[in-house]
């Protein structure tokens, strides 16, 4: 049996700028001014829906929307719950309350009586941990501090309708846990769920559908799974590996001090063959061209692995591996460092450089952006959601 709507959207528009007429003559509307361009979707009461894009897709301005923040220049937004917004850590709150005042303050909002805040007041304290700082004005707080008071109010309350924008990547990532947990209760209970995020498996596991927007356009509604391959194959499309042409531009505005820098990356497989993705579970190197002024030692190189959601995975260094440091000599070498099998799984993955002596020499952000695609075998053994391909061998006694 179909769920009933609690959200329903319809060709909504949205734009900034100036007012298409002015006093004195009517104005074009420029195309970029649109926001949000014939947005319409429909959420079922307790459903969820994470919305994907990249910066100025538009996905704060759609959740601005719906929170009733601004009003849409065209179309219309159906809203038919309670709603609580977390669009920004400290929406709602007055910095000059205490965090127990603000909590009975946005109680009160919502409509909750003053035996429910008697109720959830300790609940809130428990949650966000704060302990005597629920005491003291909201301005005393760390930005940690005030995005565990709100997310302890908005859990707790139990609205009908949650609206989160990134906020679930605030504080440590202990409480970060503890956030996501909470939601997956939450969303059990029967709350309806709104979820921005740049992580596309943050919202693989928090929501049952996903939404991708590009220039304030839907290009893509579905499951959670198929918007974040959808978001990936995208994201990854637009991104170029660095080539030496770019990686040379670079050079005068990255940090260090230049006596080294790095003129070209690139991964070739085991018949020295150049390759832009590379197969988990297979063997790579990756080869560093640099250029030197002098002739420079100590030096250590340093690779660092992140995923999509930019989480370091690993480092490798030759320090780590061979417990020395690398010398460069005056003019261009390269340096390779070969991986015999490649652990890692996903799509935009990268890497980067780091280039040190007893200072920093050469950094380099986002040096290689590449896909690690599993072989056949490894694919049966192995989710399609997990980062690294780790083999194990299991006995029973």
């Amino acid at each position: 049996m179909a769920r009933d709507s609690i959200i329903e959207v319809s060709n909504v528009w949205k734009r900034y700028g100036l007012p298409p007429f002015l006093p004195w003559k009517k104005r074009t509307v420029k195309d970029s001014e649109w926001a949000l361009r014939d947005i319409s979707f429909s959420v079922p009461r307790g459903g969820s829906l994470g919305i994907l894009g990249r910066n100025g897709a538009g996905k704060s301005t759609l959740l601005k929307v719906l929170a009733g923040v601004t009003p849409p220049d065209k179309g219309s937004v159906v809203i038919s719950g309670s709603i609580f917004s977390m669009i920004e850590l400290a929406a709602g709150m007055s910095m000059e309350l205490t965090g127990l005042e603000n909590i009975q303050v946005l109680g009160a909002i919502m409509g909750l009586s003053q035996a429910e805040l008697r109720k959830i007041t300790p609940q809130v304290e428990k949650f966000s941990e704060l302990g005597e700082w629920l005491a003291k004005p909201v301005w005393q707080y760390s930005s940690g501090m005030v995005g565990r008071l709100a997310f302890g109010i908005a859990v707790n309350i139990r609205a009908d309708i949650l609206l989160v924008d990134e906020v679930l990547s605030t504080g440590d990532i202990m409480f970060q846990k503890k956030c996501q947990l909470k939601v997956q209760e939450v969303l059990a209970g029967g709350t309806t769920l709104l979820f921005v995020s740049h992580s596309p498996y943050q919202v693989e596991k928090l929501c049952e559908d996903g939404m991708l927007l590009e220039k304030g356009a839907c290009v893509f509604k579905g499951g959670s799974t198929e918007a974040m391959r959808e978001y990936l194959r995208r994201t990854v499309s637009a991104k170029v590996t660095l080539g030496k042409t770019d990686l040379e531009k670079q050079m005068d505005m990255r940090p260090g001090t230049g006596d080294v820098r790095v003129t070209r990356c690139y991964f070739t497989d085991e018949d020295g063959r150049e390759i832009s993705s590379l197969t988990t579970g297979q063997p790579v190197t990756v080869n560093i061209d640099y250029v030197a002024k002098e002739d420079v030692f100590p030096v250590n190189v340093s690779l660092t692995l992140f995923d999509t959601s930019n989480v370091p995975i690993a480092i490798l260094s030759p320090a780590r591996e061979k417990g020395y440091t690398e010398k460069m000599r005056k003019g261009n070498g390269t340096i390779r460092c070969h991986i015999p099998r490649f652990p890692a799984l996903g799509m935009g993955l990268y890497f980067n450089i780091r280039i040190n002596s007893t200072y920093p020499l050469d950094m380099v952000e986002n040096a290689l952006i590449f896909d690690a695609v599993p072989t056949p075998e490894i694919a049966q053994q192995t989710a399609s959601r997990g980062i690294i391909f780790c083999e194990s061998q299991w006995t029973q006694m």
